[in-house]
This record gives C-alpha cells, structure tokens and sequence, in this order.
C-alpha cells in the first residue's frame, strides 16, 4: 500500500471515529479546507472538524482513491444524521499534498452542502 494510501485511510479512520487530533496529524500547519464557497480559516481546522463531528456525527465510506504525483482525490460517501433525519451524499476530496501531508483540501459535494 502506497503512503498516500495510508493517509486516505488513517483520514477516514480518524474522520469516522471523531478522533480531531488524529485527523489533524496529516495536514500542515496551514492547511487550507474549502468545502463548497467555504474556505475554514487559517487555523481553525480544529474548531470546524470538532464542531461538525459534535452537531452531525458524520460517516465517510470510501469507494475509490485516485493517486496523483502531489494529490489524491478520493471518492467517498459520506452518511450523517441532521435533527433526528439521515443523509447521504457522494463527495469528492482533492488533497494537494507536500510531504506526505495535506496542504490543501477541497472537497465537492453532490447536491447541497447544507445539512
């Protein structure tokens, strides 16, 4: 398995058991999260994933890794539960990385980002 592998899956792993200091252990130090029109300002990504994993308790299942020479997109499914009703959504995550470490993640959500 290839070190890009290795991040998507710790990533998922991380993401899906709401464990925010493992998740954060793979991005820079000023990594950039934009999802839809959003950019998460530098250096709230804390802030952002611990509130979002609280407030929805989201599910990533991953279908596909495309590997690239200094970026991955993943193609994923993400399921969470948003004032008592289930969603679903099929999502694609880019990730420009620098040494083994996101520096940028972009990420585009079929349909609506909102919950």
């Amino acid at each position: 398995m290839s070190h890009t592998q290795d991040l998507v899956n710790r990533h998922i792993e991380a993401f899906n058991n709401q464990d925010v200091d493992a998740l954060l252990a793979d991005f820079g130090p000023s990594a950039a999260w934009v999802t839809g029109d959003y950019t998460v300002p530098k250096g709230q990504l804390r802030e952002f994933f611990t509130a979002a994993m609280k407030a929805l308790t989201p599910q990533l299942n991953l279908r596909r890794i495309i590997e690239g020479e200094n970026a991955v997109a993943i193609e994923m499914t993400e399921n969470w539960r948003y004032e008592g009703t289930s969603k679903s959504a099929a999502l694609i995550a880019v990730f420009d990385l620098v040494d083994d470490k996101i520096t940028r993640a972009k990420i585009y959500r079929e349909g609506s980002a909102d919950a």
